[in-house]
């Protein structure tokens, strides 16, 4: 005879994850570009095309274009670690989370800022899903040591 073993899924970790993995990097990503521009703002006392020049220049910037994917690799690692602790096998919730905060992303980007589903912006979804989904499961796989 089988037994099947239920599993329990937090919900409550899963989505905390998911609203996590979107909020940091885009809070981040938004808090530098307004911070630079009020620098920039008063540095050169209020002028708008100076203010605009330096914060396209900063938008263009490599390491401002790879700050928000490294801050998703952390919080989903973290994450990770921390759903590894509240479920006995938490796989089933880091690809819950991860397809969450994929959903927020491009909801977010679609709603709020009126993203083009173009090549290029797929091609960020879909890396930014597959750097949730590794780095979560890697900190299950740390979590679990």
């Amino acid at each position: 005879m089988m037994t099947q073993h239920k599993q329990t899924i937090p919900w409550g970790a899963v989505i905390w994850s998911s609203v996590l993995m979107v909020i940091i990097p885009l809070g981040a990503a938004i808090a530098i570009s307004v911070g630079y521009g009020v620098v920039v703002g008063f540095q050169t006392r209020g002028d708008p095309e100076a203010i605009n020049a330096a914060v396209m220049s900063l938008a263009s910037a490599v390491w401002y274009q790879a700050l928000p994917k490294m801050l998703l690799a952390a919080v989903a690692f973290w994450r990770g670690m921390r759903l590894a602790h509240s479920s006995a096998s938490a796989t089933l919730p880091v690809v819950s989370a991860a397809i969450l905060a994929l959903i927020g992303l491009v909801g977010t980007a679609l709603l709020l800022f009126n993203a083009p589903l173009s090549g290029e912006q797929t091609i960020s979804f879909v890396v930014d899903g597959v750097i949730m989904l590794a780095c979560g499961l890697a900190g299950v796989r740390i979590a679990r040591r």
